[in-house]
């Protein structure tokens, strides 16, 4: 409410000066304004007052009576050039004056035209003390021209161009601005300007709808309080904020937003299905391919892309970074859900741990397998890859016998090992277990002996072995046979 008593104090003509600087100061704007008009307040009081209220000093009486007694003071020349009550010819007078507090006020004037507007941009007064001032000298006279409502589009678009960042956030606020340049603005990822095109009263709904998948959420509260927010945008703001209900019409869009951090959402969300994990499984951000990779939709062709991908990105890293390719490589093979082209791509790395992964899994067909036989490796730890290959069920037969002269050959600690498994392995063929039939190793005897398509023959010569373990196997397996 207003203070009548105070506001009949700031228009009174004989209230004094001292109480006139106090009420200056008063929180009511209508109190401050009656100070503004009173002809009793001294001209700094005034001074000050003027970029509030400055048609309230242009119409005190005693302005009448500076601008005649010296019209080219700072005072009334900086009143003339605030108010709207000013002549374009004055006020295109006050714009050739050198003092940059004056030019403000004349850009900031909105009854300044565009042509004088138009003239400061082209021809700025030089009210720098540098000889050298270049344009960043001028950047709050041109944003007080931007901010100006009579200032056009094209003036906004040339100021765009070469404009300071100050410029173009306020330029992004502007309604004027066209939307070929807010669509710009709106791929920057920078904070203040997403919140100033935010603010623009005339943003559009598809400006409006990229904005609503920001993280921060005073962007997302701008948006969803903006006149012209669509129904879309609401909806984008509910994904990423968690909430329920998004269509998959709306995860197949995001699923191509320009943000790394939505497609994340939308590799995340347990909505998506394949179509789109596949898409996100060829992402080029490193961590959406990863998150499409994990989801409970994902198929095998997810899964395919995802090879390709960890396969290409392991190829543009250098060495010190490619554990996290290889080791995602591993656990990717020892899924139960890959395909052979999965394992075929990931062959392409060539990595020992992956590729051994490979020889291991029960996914892996006998043509990989067997062409897994010829895979050098020179560490001591490559007779555990042959092994992994005698082991592996789906090894084929002629796999085996390669497998046999490189394990056979072999000398090291685990090399009877890699023999018991190709002993005891389905596809082993008959000549090689009528090999380990006769070996000086009971052991291996004894694998033969329970090797499920060991032939008759050899299990009835075997029944007769001297060692009686051996001929007790031969004996049970005659026995489950007949």
């Amino acid at each position: 409410m207003l203070d009548d008593n105070d506001f009949a104090l700031a228009s009174a003509v004989d209230t004094s000066v001292v109480v006139l600087e106090e009420l200056s100061l008063h929180p009511q704007p209508e109190v401050r304004e009656a100070v503004a008009k009173n002809p009793n307040t001294p001209t700094e009081v005034l001074l000050k007052l003027g970029k509030e209220f400055p048609d309230a000093i242009t119409a005190n009486p005693i302005f009448n009576l500076l601008l005649l007694e010296n019209p080219e003071s700072h005072f009334v020349r900086l009143s003339l050039a605030r108010s709207t009550t000013t002549s374009e010819s004055a006020i295109a007078q006050l714009s050739k004056i050198e003092d940059e507090e004056i030019l403000l006020a004349v850009a900031r004037n909105p009854k300044t035209s565009l042509e004088i507007l138009e003239e400061l941009v082209e021809n700025p007064p030089l009210f720098c003390d540098d000889e050298n001032a270049d344009e960043s000298d001028f950047d709050e006279l041109f944003t007080a021209i931007v901010q100006n409502p009579n200032t056009s589009e094209s003036l906004l678009l040339q100021l765009a161009e070469d404009g300071s960042w100050n410029i173009k956030i306020a330029i992004a606020e502007n309604p004027k601005t066209p939307l070929s340049l807010l669509n710009t603005f709106a791929d920057w990822r920078n904070f203040s300007m997403h919140k100033a095109i935010a603010r623009n009263p005339q943003a559009p709904s598809v400006i409006l709808e990229k904005l609503a998948g920001e993280n921060e959420k005073e962007i997302r509260d701008l948006v969803k309080n903006h006149p012209n927010v669509s129904e879309t945008a609401i909806a984008i703001i509910n994904f990423i904020e968690g909430k329920p209900g998004t269509s998959i019409d709306l995860l197949e869009r995001l699923a191509s937003d320009r943000r790394a951090s939505v497609r994340l959402l939308v590799a995340s969300h347990p909505s998506t299905p394949a179509k789109i994990l596949e898409k996100l499984a060829q992402d080029t951000d490193e961590d959406v391919p990863f998150k499409a990779a994990s989801h409970p939709n994902a198929t095998s062709t997810v899964l395919e892309f995802f090879a390709e991908f960890l396969v290409k990105q392991r190829q543009r890293v250098s060495p010190s970074n490619r554990a996290r390719y290889e080791e995602s490589a591993v656990r990717l093979v020892r899924r139960s859900d890959i395909t052979p082209k999965v394992l075929e791509n990931l062959l392409q790395m060539n990595k020992y741990d992956v590729v051994s992964a490979i020889a291991s899994s029960l996914k892996t067909p006998p043509t990989i397998l067997l062409a897994l036989t010829d895979y050098q490796n020179q560490s001591s730890s490559h007779i555990h890859f042959l092994i992994n290959l005698a082991k592996n069920l789906n090894t084929p037969s002629d796999a085996l016998e390669k497998l046999y002269l490189k394990i056979n050959q072999t000398q090291h600690p685990n090399t009877i090992d890699g023999l018991h498994d190709i002993a005891s392995h389905p596809n082993t063929p008959v000549h090689l277990l009528e090999q380990f039939a006769v070996h000086s190793r009971t052991d291996l005897r004894a694998k033969v002996a329970k090797n499920v398509n060991i032939p008759i023959s050899i299990l009835e010569r075997l029944s007769n072995d001297s060692d009686s373990r051996v001929s007790s196997i031969a004996k049970q397996a005659l026995k489950e046979r007949a």
